[in-house]
């Protein structure tokens, strides 16, 4: 749970910080100035998404689970952003919820 919800919102910032994507996914929160932001908090959360994973499992086994989850996380947030924009938004507080109960368990 951890891991997904990390990877989600890694990828998410870092479809936000470039400027075709902001439009569509940060909407009238794209002016504000955490904005330039974004790329930081984006890989700093890629990295700590292959932290948390390591953490739980064998190095290997970890990093084949890591780069199955990477090209699937990513298709939902380009999917959502492509074609239903608020559920690439909706995505956000689920991926924090997640994060949060991954952090409890």
């Amino acid at each position: 749970m951890l891991t997904i919800g990390l990877l989600y919102l890694s990828l998410f910032a870092l479809a936000g910080r470039m400027q075709r994507h902001r439009p569509v996914l940060l909407d009238s929160w794209q002016r504000r100035p955490w904005v330039a932001h974004l790329q930081l908090a984006g890989w700093t959360l890629f990295g700590l998404s292959l932290l948390s994973l390591t953490l739980w499992a064998d190095f290997g086994i970890a990093l084949v689970a890591w780069i199955g989850l990477v090209p699937l996380l990513g298709g939902i947030v380009v999917l959502g952003m492509t074609y239903r924009p608020v559920v690439a938004r909706a995505g956000v507080p689920v991926a924090a919820a997640l994060t949060f109960a991954g952090l409890l368990v």
